[in-house]
């Protein structure tokens, strides 16, 4: 083989390893790459972001960008794979969970703005009825099972912007069995709830707030006061929140806690739910869908190309490889719709190849050797190529860019399958074809012969 010949070889026996290498074990398809809401099943949110009315565009979007950013550290500490969080628009923020099992739960940990507040306590109560504002400020309060009703000050005496850590622990306590969660202050945060607890009286108490709910009011304690007399460090990690939890309750209220509030409170607008057995089905009829179309050209091709055919196949298989390592590699998502685009992509990677296999055809109809004939019909080929796919490559960047859900799945695989179509044509059926001797099997009459 001659330098360029080496060159070509290298390049696609490196492309061939690398693919194997990402979708190794290969099989199930969930295990090699990410599977979108069509797919697999799970819940899709659509929230919105209040009050973002009479903002300038510039902080409008700052705003969203933080929510998207909280939300992302909230699934990522909750051990949430896949998650997909975007901005949609000026003040809306679009949530895929694939694979969610409790649209709940995914309320839940996504819609929570997690606004944590201590704040005195002046009285309390079995019925909201039974508590007198003497304040304006004030607020009636309920506790998490409404069991309760606290009358609070309006102002919070520390919030949760100083905690620095909300861990999920076991009560060794016979009298207090359960979970609950440890709070951790900053020292910035420490100092000011010192400063706090030396300014109430002992068997005052403080009202441990989330999203306006009571989760505890623990007395001041003497001990307390004396731990805050010593320093910041005494109470540091002093603080609890206690209830009746569940780990999963416990584990959501850590997570919502150490990624912070939510700069402003969220709705959300719209909720839709596939489920698992739908998921399923999705992949069944995909997955053949993709086999039966591929076996199908794979057996086509060498019936009517012959030799050349097998060069067809082998490029077809290749590009194959590609686009799905090339999904593993991205971390794209593969969507009903992206199936779609992968049997266009079983089109186009033969359609380039029968380009080429024609122009070198008629190469040698006007007498040319066989390595003359290849060489000529790929330079005549290569333009053709290039304006059909680049215009698909470029069609493909507008939806991506423009479109959402099922239009982008689509849009992904096309644009990879056609970045394949074009390697395996250019470079892989041309090494093929020069260097295997397959070239020279092309049966083609000299024009002016009977």
């Amino acid at each position: 083989m001659k330098r360029k010949d080496w060159i070509r070889f290298g390049a696609v026996l490196a492309v061939f390893f690398a693919a194997i290498g990402l979708l190794y074990p290969f099989w199930p398809i969930q295990d090699v790459v990410k599977l979108g809401l069509d797919l697999q099943g799970g819940v899709r949110l659509v929230l919105e972001a209040k009050g973002l009315e009479d903002m300038p565009p510039t902080q409008r979007k700052d705003v969203v960008d933080r929510i998207v950013t909280i939300l992302q550290q909230r699934v990522d500490q909750y051990g949430l794979a896949n998650v997909e969080i975007r901005p949609l628009g000026e003040n809306r923020i679009e949530v895929k969970i694939p694979g969610a099992q409790n649209p709940e739960e995914a309320r839940q940990l996504i819609g929570r703005t997690a606004l944590l507040e201590f704040r005195k306590v002046i009285d309390a109560a079995s019925s909201p009825d039974d508590l007198v504002r003497t304040d304006p400020t004030q607020e009636i309060l309920p506790n998490n099972d409404r069991t309760e009703y606290y009358l609070v000050e309006g102002e919070p005496l520390v919030t949760g912007e100083v905690l620095d850590d909300a861990e999920v622990r076991t009560s060794t306590d016979p009298r207090n069995p359960g979970l609950y969660i440890a709070l951790k202050f900053n020292r910035a945060g420490a100092e000011r709830f010192a400063e706090t607890l030396r300014r109430l009286k002992v068997g005052d108490r403080l009202a441990i707030i989330l999203d306006n709910v009571v989760y505890s009011a623990p007395a001041i304690s003497e001990s307390a006061k004396q731990a805050a007399q010593r320093g910041w460090r005494e109470v540091q990690s002093s603080l609890t929140i206690t209830g009746r939890f569940t780990f999963e309750e416990a584990k959501l209220l850590a997570v919502v806690l150490r990624s912070g509030a939510l700069p402003t409170e969220v709705a959300v607008l719209e909720e839709q739910t596939v489920g698992p057995t739908l998921g399923s089905d999705s992949i069944r009829r995909g997955t053949m869908a993709i086999l039966i179309s591929f076996i199908l050209v794979l057996l086509y091709m060498p019936f009517y190309y012959r030799w050349m055919g097998l060069v067809a196949d082998a490029a077809l298989i290749l590009n194959m490889l590609i686009v799905f390592a090339a999904l593993r590699a991205f971390g794209a998502t593969l969507t009903l719709p992206g199936i779609a685009g992968i049997i266009l992509t079983i089109g186009m990677t033969v359609d380039a190849n029968v380009i080429i296999f024609e122009r070198i055809k008629e190469e040698r109809r006007t007498g040319k050797t066989p390595r003359a004939s290849i060489v000529g019909g790929f330079a005549k080929s290569l333009s053709a190529l290039l304006d059909a796919n680049l215009t698909t490559l470029i069609t493909a960047l507008i939806l991506f860019s423009l479109g959402s859900g099922p239009v982008e799945g689509f849009a992904i695989t096309l644009a990879l399958g056609v970045a394949g179509s074009l390697f395996c044509a250019l470079v892989a059926s041309r090494l093929l074809l020069e260097a295997t001797g397959i070239g020279e099997r092309i049966p083609v009459k000299v024009q002016g012969t009977a």
